[in-house]
């Protein structure tokens, strides 16, 4: 993430806290005209207030109003921050009517009604304001795109039809990727860089170029050294700003590059006691569920409540993967077959288990005996890895780590059932595999609970 960004979401947080606080000093004097003193806002109504801060910041963040995706004020954003206030408004509602008493010495429902009210308008109104400020092109990078190819064209698209990104596409030379005698008819050797980098106002140089066999290239670039711009080979800029590792684009060296295995010791020993812990936790609850989810596939359809399936785990090591069943009984008479969405061969109560991940209670179990995380690449089926694995670069690579039950494709990508759709994900995948951390899980973790509670799960 550039600074660009870290600016902006450091904005929105800082933002939304101090309004909390700002709406809350209003609040207490609409609600205690001419009463109002230190005292009554401290002592009284600073820490409730705040545990209740510290939820909605949480709930904010899951509904995906933390996301720099979501600057445009458009019906989509307006939609985001109506149903996010109204959740907001619920979990304060049980909070000061139910919890609040038995921590704090006060009750303040009316003081409440009277904060939420004041702080839905102006929280829309200080998002819109954000909103305006975030796409205003001086708070955007100038890019220059040098070389060729279906990757450039494709990033210069993306840049373009996403500048809440940050980033304006300014201009896009295209050069061959070798020993291009011409740039637009140009001898290299009488290339003027300059003018372009400084007209455009560039600050920021991605290329597809091997630079090392373009000395004169190079010498353009280091001769404007001093213009503070930032430059970047295609896949670390791509990796930046979409999440996704080109894997058309990376060889063998980049893995041996990118993979510090050594410095992820200590978080795969801290994410595996998590693990442990975790899944004793929901091990519980899922237990109490069982029964009545094992009644709902008995009474759907005929058949078994489980249904076990072998999956390609770590090092490509075959594992038995269960689940509560989905599918009718059969599904699969004529052979392995890639599940589609609004697949017919679901039950109605299999789509319910499959929105509400339900159906993957079971797996509890594998990543209990460690065949399975939370977190990771999805376990594809044998036959279908075999078949990605000659049609697509890299596809093996993804079993470096073990697979998850949710992870930064599931989060970032929607359904997909093909050998493009597994392009896809597979760039996700590494991009995870990459930058895995203690941090990037809980990211996924929360916007995986914000998944399920949307009803987008599948």
């Amino acid at each position: 993430m550039d600074i660009f960004s870290q600016i902006k979401r450091l904005l929105l947080y800082t933002g939304d806290i101090v309004l909390f606080y700002l709406t809350l000093i209003l609040a207490l004097l609409l609600r205690y005209p001419g009463r109002f003193d230190g005292y009554l806002f401290w002592e009284q109504h600073f820490w409730p207030f705040t545990a209740l801060f510290g939820i909605w910041i949480l709930a904010f963040y899951i509904s995906g109003l933390y996301d720099t995706k979501s600057v445009k004020n458009d019906i989509h954003f307006y939609g985001l921050v109506i149903r996010t206030v109204s959740i907001g408004a619920g979990l304060g509602v049980v909070y000061f009517y139910v919890f609040s008493n038995r921590f704090f010495n006060i009750k303040p429902q009316v003081t409440f009604l009277v904060y939420l009210a004041a702080f839905s308008v102006l929280f829309l109104l200080w998002r819109r304001l954000y909103n305006a400020i975030a796409q205003n092109q001086a708070f955007k990078h100038n890019v220059l795109l040098v070389g060729q190819g279906k990757e450039m064209e494709d990033l210069a698209h993306f840049l373009r039809h996403k500048p809440y990104l940050g980033y304006r596409v300014a201009e896009h030379l295209s050069l061959a990727n070798g020993n291009s005698p011409d740039l637009f008819g140009n001898d290299l050797k009488n290339l003027n860089l300059h003018p372009i980098l400084l007209e455009k106002k560039i600050d920021t140089v991605v290329t597809t170029l091997e630079l090392h066999r373009l000395p004169e290239i190079v010498s353009q670039f280091y001769q404007n050294l001093f213009m503070g711009i930032s430059y970047f080979d295609f896949p670390t800029f791509y990796e930046r700003v979409t999440g996704k590792v080109p894997v058309t684009t990376i060889g063998q060296l980049w893995f041996l590059e990118n993979l510090s295995e050594n410095e992820k010791k200590f978080y795969e020993i801290f994410k595996r006691a998590a693990e442990i812990f975790l899944t004793l936790a929901l091990g519980i609850v899922g237990l109490a569920l069982s029964p009545f989810v094992a009644l709902a596939i008995k009474f759907d359809s005929p058949g078994p409540i489980f249904f076990t399936q072998s999956r390609s785990g770590k090092s490509g090591k075959v594992f038995r993967a269960m689940k509560f069943r989905t599918m009718k009984v059969g599904a699969e008479k004529n052979g392995p077959q890639w599940a589609r969405q609004d697949d017919p061969r679901i039950t109605r109560v299999g789509k319910f288990l499959r929105q509400s991940r339900l159906d993957e209670i079971p797996q509890l179990l594998n990543i209990l005996k460690g065949e399975m995380s939370f977190i990771g690449p999805r376990p594809e089926r044998p036959e279908f890895v075999a078949e990605l694995t000659r049609a697509l670069p890299f596809y093996n690579e993804r079993h470096l780590i073990k697979p998850g039950l949710t992870g930064w494709a599931q989060v970032n990508f929607k359904y997909g059932a093909s050998a493009e759709a597994a392009l896809e994900k597979l760039q996700y995948d590494l991009y995870y595999i990459k930058n895995r951390s203690l941090l990037l899980d809980l990211g996924i973790l929360l916007k995986t609970v914000n998944i399920v509670l949307s009803g987008k799960g599948q």
